[in-house]
C-alpha cells in the first residue's frame, strides 16, 4: 500500500519515517526487515479482504456456490450430477409403476365387468329356459287333466 503511495518506510532509533520515493533501487528495499514488514503488510490485507467476503452467511455462501456450479454446468452443457441421474432413474421406475397399477386396475374392472355381465345373462338365460320349461310343461299338464 505504501509502494501505491510511492512512499517507503525507514526504520530508525527514533521511529519510522516515510521518504518519497525516488525511482532509483533504494538500500532499505533490499533490507530483510522491509521484505518481512511487506510480507506481513500483504498477508494482513489478504486475511482483512477474507474476513469481509466471509461475513457473509455460510447459507449464503453455499447457495451462491450452487448457484455458480449450475451455472457453470449449464454453460459447458454439462450432463446432471451422479445423484441427479440416480433421482431421475427412481422418479421414472416410480411414474412407471404406476401406470402399470393403474393398467393392472383398469383390466381387473373390465374382467370384474365382463364376470358381472356373464352372470347377468347366465341368469337372463336361465330365467329364459325356467318359463319356457314351465310352459312346455303346463300344456302337457292341461292335456292330462283334461282327458
Amino acid at each position: 500500500m505504501q509502494q501505491e503511495l510511492g512512499l517507503h518506510t525507514r526504520s530508525s532509533d527514533n521511529g519510522v519515517k516515510a521518504e518519497p520515493s525516488s525511482g532509483q533501487s533504494h538500500p532499505m528495499k533490499a533490507s530483510r526487515t522491509h521484505n518481512e514488514l511487506h510480507k506481513e503488510l500483504l498477508l494482513a490485507h489478504k486475511r482483512l479482504r477474507g474476513l469481509a467476503l466471509s461475513s457473509r452467511s455460510e447459507l449464503q455462501q453455499v447457495l451462491e456456490r450452487r448457484k455458480r456450479v449450475q451455472n457453470d454446468r449449464e454453460d459447458e452443457g454439462q450432463s446432471r450430477t451422479p445423484l441427479e441421474d440416480v433421482l431421475l432413474r427412481r422418479q421414472q421406475k416410480q411414474l412407471e409403476r404406476e401406470k402399470e397399477q393403474e393398467e393392472k386396475v383398469r383390466e381387473e374392472a373390465q374382467l370384474m365387468e365382463f364376470v358381472r355381465v356373464r352372470q347377468n345373462l347366465r341368469k337372463i338365460h336361465s330365467a329364459i329356459q325356467n318359463k319356457a320349461a314351465h310352459s312346455l310343461s303346463a300344456p302337457e299338464e292341461f292335456t292330462q287333466h283334461v282327458e
